[in-house]
């Protein structure tokens, strides 16, 4: 079968050819290909690529170089892979591995070709090693020997809350927050998966300062799109970023100096630095819920505010919203506004979502995208945002729990 994506914008002067063979029992036929990071939940930006008689290919047409994926199923995720668009050829081949199916890309152009060598040598320095402690670990995970008891009675309070409580979204925060520590600090595991995740940790530390001493030494454009995609799935935690921003300055800054991913990145740190105490910026639009496009910041400049993002489709932001309503009710004549921006690609679903969550604040809206507030605010791959702005345009918080918030919102109304 026979596909072609093609650039929307300018003239196309990339056309890369993609091959793939399908082993025997691989029983998933489709596959679905876009380029990384742009698609999320649009269908109309992925292609569905068919399987027949064991083999696939597809054309791809694009203005430059940029970095693609293809995925078992775009909605319900699954094993993955990235490659190179060039002026070349890509062979990928997909072949079982346990109920799914594995996608590795074994050639391509001269770019990717550049990664995938750094790749076999880093196999050949350390894959050895690896797979032993897999397999340990493997093993502990088939007979149930990897989490301590400790762990295990914080998942079984998890799954009650779940089960009881899902509106309850402070107290389960609150318990994957505790897991996440007890994960950060080994008390999650039993003592032989320690060890085997230790040794784990350390061989990984390893082969990251080898890979990093490598990309330095052989700069490739695989290395600066691939610093992107890790960027991507940093969310909005810019301690979880700066490593990547720090290798981003460090190697990549002039690298391929034309590439639009430079300005992509900009526009991410730019989101990612908006952190308490650092000023928030207001040269940004949405819409209203009647479609008339306004500037966000003529709504909250000079004032104290909460700027709520959040959607019909998430849980989450729709309890914090409402966790909100009273305080807003308790300060609003005191001057608190709040400036809610819904991301949405229903506006059926808005409008349900605000006549039953009963908010006493208009929202504005990005409808599918179009003015890319999740993007400004580093969230473009996250679930919502609150930021709590003072009048000069600084900001005091990023917090999402109420509690937290109205003691920063009494000051900042008190303060002349």
């Amino acid at each position: 079968m026979l596909f072609a994506l093609v650039a929307l914008a300018g003239q196309a002067q990339i056309k890369c050819h993609v091959v793939g063979t399908v082993a025997d029992g691989v029983e998933r036929q489709t596959f679905y290909v876009a380029q990384q990071g742009t698609a999320d939940d649009d269908d109309a930006k992925w292609t569905e690529v068919n399987v027949k008689d064991g083999s696939f290919s597809l054309d791809i047409v694009a203005d430059t170089t940029e970095m693609y994926e293809m995925i078992e199923d775009h909605w319900q995720g699954g094993h993955f892979a990235l490659f190179l668009v060039e002026n070349d050829t890509v062979h990928i081949t997909i072949t079982p591995e346990d109920d799914d199916a594995r996608i590795d890309v074994i050639a391509g152009g001269p770019e990717q070709e550049k990664w995938l060598k750094m790749q076999r040598m880093s196999k050949d320095l350390f894959g050895q090693e690896a797979e032993v402690i897999d397999r340990k670990l493997d093993s502990l995970y088939e007979d149930d020997l990897v989490y301590s008891e400790a762990y295990r009675r914080l998942q079984e309070e998890r799954d009650t809350y779940d089960r009881a409580n899902p509106d309850n979204v402070h107290a389960l925060e609150t318990i994957y927050a505790r897991m996440n520590s007890m994960k950060h600090d080994k008390s999650a595991y039993s003592p032989e998966a320690r060890k085997l995740i230790e040794a784990h940790d350390s061989l990984h530390a390893q082969v990251d300062a080898w890979t990093k001493a490598y990309k330095a030494n052989h700069p490739m454009l695989y290395g600066l799109l691939y610093l992107e995609v890790s960027l991507l799935y940093a969310y909005d935690d810019i301690n979880e970023a700066r490593p990547y921003l720090d290798e981003y300055h460090q190697l990549y800054e002039n690298l391929f100096p034309e590439h639009p991913v430079h300005q992509r990145i900009a526009l991410k740190e730019r989101g990612l630095r908006l952190q308490p105490g650092q000023p928030y910026f207001d040269d940004y639009e949405a819409a209203t819920a009647d479609g008339e496009t306004v500037s966000v910041g003529s709504l909250y400049r000079g004032k104290v505010a909460i700027i709520n993002m959040w959607g019909s489709w998430c849980g989450p932001c729709r309890a914090h919203a409402k966790a909100l309503i009273p305080i807003y009710e308790k300060y609003h004549n005191a001057g608190l506004t709040v400036v809610a921006i819904a991301r949405e690609w229903s506006m059926d679903s808005f409008r349900h979502a605000m006549e039953r969550d009963q908010y006493p604040w208009p929202s504005l809206v990005d409808y599918q995208d179009r003015y890319g507030v999740w993007e400004k605010h580093a969230n473009e791959n996250g679930s919502g945002k609150i930021l709590l702005i003072d009048r000069d345009g600084t900001i005091l918080s990023t917090s999402s729990d109420a509690e937290v918030l109205e003691p920063i919102i009494k000051e900042a109304l008190e303060r002349e």
